[in-house]
């Protein structure tokens, strides 16, 4: 009995569809892309804030494709872009649409009352300035953690090779 026939035929591809997704030559792949030396702090740094950038951006159902294109037309890091455009899942999107909202006040002015139009201009503007300033934070946050990360790293080789070459 094949896995997942239970399911019905077409669920079943979508299962191996998935399962190949996850599989462990994809996921070293992916972290492959991740940690690639190849690329600098700053470019994977820029990679992660314009991913958070696409995030929240208002381009409804259509941020992770926006991002892939824009990293594939700017040549960044796709890995990154594309987990850090992934912001707007269920648990943050209501802290979004609540931040865009209240930020949108200071560029409309008084709160947008009942009417429709002002509210839909108000958390517009407030979601592009919270994207702009996520996308820097984020790319300031990821590129000191990355430098950070490589300073540990050279001081904890160094130490070692201390312990190795003793001083004469």
């Amino acid at each position: 009995m094949r896995p997942f026939k239970a399911f019905g035929e077409k669920n079943a591809e979508l299962f191996k569809f998935i399962k190949g997704i996850f599989s462990k030559k994809n996921l070293k792949k992916i972290i492959g892309e991740l940690t690639n030396p190849g690329q600098s702090d700053g470019l994977k740094a820029f990679s992660a804030g314009l991913g958070v950038f696409m995030g929240i951006l208002p381009v409804w159902g259509l941020q992770t494709l926006a991002a892939i294109f824009v990293a594939v037309a700017f040549r960044l890091n796709k890995a990154l872009v594309v987990i850090f455009s992934q912001i707007s899942f269920p648990p943050f999107l209501p802290l979004i649409l609540f931040f865009s909202y209240r930020i949108g006040k200071y560029w409309t002015g008084a709160a947008a009352g009942t009417n429709i139009n002002r509210q839909v201009w108000q958390y517009l503007y407030g979601s592009i300035t919270l994207a702009i300033l996520a996308g820097v934070v984020v790319g300031l946050l990821t590129y000191t953690s990355l430098k950070l990360t490589k300073a540990i790293r050279q001081y904890q080789a160094a130490v070692r090779l201390k312990k190795v070459l003793p001083v004469q």
